[in-house]
């Protein structure tokens, strides 16, 4: 669970060049390749017909719902990062003496396809599209300034029944939530926060995260700003986390109008692990609305969801069982769907560095559900698999995904 952590948030396993001023830097990285089945794609007219005002947010559509029943059947894919970014990065740190350490981290994605710079669902242009912060800490904690991971996200990683795996996690609902965030800047402002202040504590199983996303917005403080709280602690096999994190939309003109999406985030979990076998439960709420320039509101949504995943670890073999359970109460025209999720995961370590994985997952759902673009409702089984971002709606598919994971 630890591993997972720090692979997702700054890059897994180091390798680190050290200089004769007691400072260093770390190259570090990630890359997930592989191959995955959809039983049903949707790609035809149908899957993508918009009855909501027409926007655009970063790269993703906003769209209307799917219709039940247009399917063009099954499509096999390569598919980058089902189970981890394909990263690059740079740590460096230097010893300031009495017990003060300063330090930098600069990271970005990228999908093993085709080499484009990649960020959650997104493809971007920025080199560091991930991670580009400077820290100064000591054993009071540390204060960091710049683009950095959301301390509720890290915190929800603990509990999560497949520890946010890219794909088939509930790390689609964080995306769907928050991808219009920060709008001037295309990334999720609900899981790479950027212009902001944090404060990070760790030890002795601890994790404290505290952030504030400066919006930048004249006569106004709070628009397009990001506030986020995440705690975990570990201890005796049992795990607790729980997280907070809040966007606001950036206000364009007289009247409190706004463009762009707002979002709130929540989650509380609790995990247990005993000898080979470990258990993490969750529960989350992602609501987000969006306002056109015009000042329209479509369907804001609230998804609820329930996750409960099982490990079973034997030598180097890692299996995993989770349930997902989803349900959108915003109701609305284009909202109040429910998904739910089956999946199976197992994992092979090769060596410290070097894992094969295979994963099978059954998604339902309902008419309402298999809509893209923030606020309406966002189904698992979107982000990170052939379907793209829109899945079948009113139906029930199936996953199947083969990869390979190297970290450096």
């Amino acid at each position: 669970m630890k591993k997972q952590l720090i692979a997702l948030a700054v890059g897994g396993a180091f390798c680190g060049v050290a200089f004769a001023d007691g400072g260093s830097v770390t190259v570090y990285g990630i890359l997930d390749a592989g191959v995955m089945t959809a039983s049903k794609a949707c790609s035809n007219a149908a899957c993508n017909a918009p009855t909501a005002p027409s926007a655009s947010l970063g790269a993703i559509p906003l769209s209307g719902n799917v219709a039940a029943g247009s399917t063009t059947g099954s499509v096999t894919a390569f598919q980058d990062a089902q189970m981890l970014p394909s990263i690059y990065g740079l740590k460096g740190g230097e010893d300031l003496g009495g017990g003060l350490k300063a330090g930098f981290t600069l990271e970005g994605g990228f999908s093993t396809a085709n080499g484009t710079h990649n960020s959650p669902g997104i493809y971007q242009t920025q080199i560091f599209g991930r991670v580009a912060d400077l820290t100064l800490g000591g054993s009071w904690g540390t204060v960091g300034a710049g683009m950095q991971v959301d301390p509720a996200f890290i915190a929800a990683i603990a509990t999560e029944a497949r520890g946010m795996t890219d794909s088939l996690s509930s790390l689609e609902h964080w995306i769907l939530a928050t991808a219009g965030l920060q709008t001037s800047f295309a990334l999720q402002g609900g899981i790479f926060d950027t212009n902001a202040i944090t404060y990070t504590y760790e030890g002795n199983g601890l994790f404290i995260g505290l952030l504030y996303g400066f919006g930048g917005v004249a006569g106004s403080t709070s628009a397009n700003s990001q506030t986020s709280i995440g705690a975990s602690w570990t201890g005796s096999g049992v795990t607790v986390a729980a997280g907070w994190a809040k966007g606001n939309s950036p206000s364009t003109g007289a009247g409190g109008t706004y463009s762009g999406t707002g979002s709130e985030i929540y989650h509380v979990g609790a995990g247990y692990a005993t000898g080979p076998f470990a258990v993490r439960l969750q529960y989350a709420v992602f609501k987000s609305d969006y306002n056109n320039a015009v000042g329209q509101v479509s369907p804001g949504s609230d998804v609820k969801d329930f996750n409960i995943g099982f490990d079973w670890k034997v030598g180097a073999n890692t299996a995993n069982i989770a349930y997902y359970n989803s349900k959108d109460d915003a109701g609305g025209p284009l909202t109040g769907g429910k998904t739910t999720e089956i999946a199976l995961m197992d994992t092979y370590s090769l060596s410290k560095r070097t894992s094969v994985y295979a994963q099978l997952a059954s998604v339902k759902v309902d008419a309402f559900t298999a809509t893209t673009g923030p606020g309406l409702s966002g189904g698992l089984g979107g982000v990170y698999t052939p379907v793209g971002l829109t899945a079948v709606a009113g139906d029930t598919t199936t996953f199947f995904g083969l990869g390979i994971q190297h970290t450096f």
